[in-house]
């Protein structure tokens, strides 16, 4: 009886063991970080380490060396993936009109000479400038538009949820414009560039939707600014 005993516990004592081996057998994977920043992966990954588990930052090289548990590298890996991808990319025509208070043939498309009439009080239209906007998700851009005009913004994927009370409709396919400025560059008295904001705001833009964006001293004012915004794809040239 004693030996039966000492088989048994023998047995057991080794499926232990081989559990044990289990347990902490690990894999390490070396992540090279693309978009995202070694902080933001660090914190993210942290949290979701085992008692097993060890990150390596290399913040000069990009690079985030983990190591744990395969099943727990593999979800470290796929967070890790989602917060790498590519930012996307936006294309973004803008044009600008002087409004006048003085009676003047246009140059501008019927329809859109049409629909300026009925939105603004201006009884003309002066070309100003125009230019297109290409980048990357997330940077902030700057440029002249011609006469002394400057645009900047920030253009982001919609971070806006479906729940919003604002009523934006097809959230997830619009791109939002922020800290979208107009302003007037003039000379200074000691040479240097003055900005006069003339328009501070931001919009939500779909694919092909045109953006009309009015900008005066008041309301009924006679003479103020246009500008028009046009999101295109960013593969269109």
């Amino acid at each position: 009886m004693a030996r039966k005993v000492l088989i048994v516990l023998l047995v057991t004592s080794a499926a232990a063991a081989l559990v044990a081996v289990g347990q902490s057998a690990t894999t390490v994977r070396v992540l090279n970080l693309k978009n995202a920043s070694v902080v933001e992966a660090f914190t993210a990954i942290e949290p979701l380490l085992t008692a097993d588990g060890s990150v390596t930052v290399q913040p000069v090289r990009s690079r985030i060396t983990v190591q744990d548990r395969p099943e727990v590298v593999a979800r470290i890996v796929a967070l890790v993936d989602e917060l790498d991808r590519s930012p996307g990319e936006y294309r973004i025509e803008a044009e600008l009109l002087e409004g006048l208070d003085v009676e003047r043939a246009s140059d501008l498309p019927e329809e859109l000479d049409r629909r300026l009439h009925r939105m603004f009080p201006f009884k003309s239209y002066r070309q100003a400038g125009r230019t297109v906007f290409q980048g990357a998700f997330g940077e902030p851009t700057a440029a002249a538009l011609g006469n002394g005009y400057r645009l900047s913004f920030l253009a982001e994927a919609s971070t806006v949820p479906e729940s919003t009370p604002w009523g934006v409709a097809d959230v997830a396919n619009r791109t939002q414009v922020k800290w979208l400025r107009l302003d007037r560059v003039t000379a200074g008295a000691r040479g240097q560039d003055e900005l006069d904001e003339l328009l501070r705001t931001t919009v939500f833009l779909s694919p092909s939707q045109k953006m009309i964006i009015g900008a005066g001293s008041s309301e009924d004012s006679a003479s103020g600014v246009v500008l028009i915004l046009t999101m295109h794809s960013a593969k269109d040239r």
